[in-house]
């Protein structure tokens, strides 16, 4: 999973065809360390996405922008649009994130 160290970055990568998923977790979030181990296994079963993560603190006005205010919070972008996102106050599991992904994809 790449890393998006900027606003810059974080355009580029939601630029352009393809199918994007992008996790945004903290370094202080123990719901993000939870669902962490389990995206290595997601990126290996779904090789026609590329998968990134962002540090939700890294640009909290891009945070306030694209209104992430939980986390984690998944969102994913087809052809350079936001798809859909899934956010909720529940702790998130690899079924969960699993099935966010296959309702994007069809």
């Amino acid at each position: 999973m790449k890393k998006i160290n900027s606003i810059e970055e974080f355009y580029q990568v939601i630029e352009g065809n393809g199918t994007k998923f992008i996790y945004f977790y903290t370094n202080w979030c123990p719901d993000c360390f939870v669902i962490k181990p389990h995206l290595p296994r997601l990126e290996d079963e779904y090789k026609d996405i590329e998968f990134y993560m962002m540090d939700r603190d890294v640009d909290i006005d891009l945070a306030r922008h694209l209104n992430i205010f939980g986390i984690p919070s998944f969102l994913m972008y087809k052809d350079g649009v936001e798809a859909d996102r899934f956010v909720s106050k529940k702790r998130k599991t690899y079924i969960e994130v699993k099935g966010f992904i296959d309702s994007v994809i069809g």
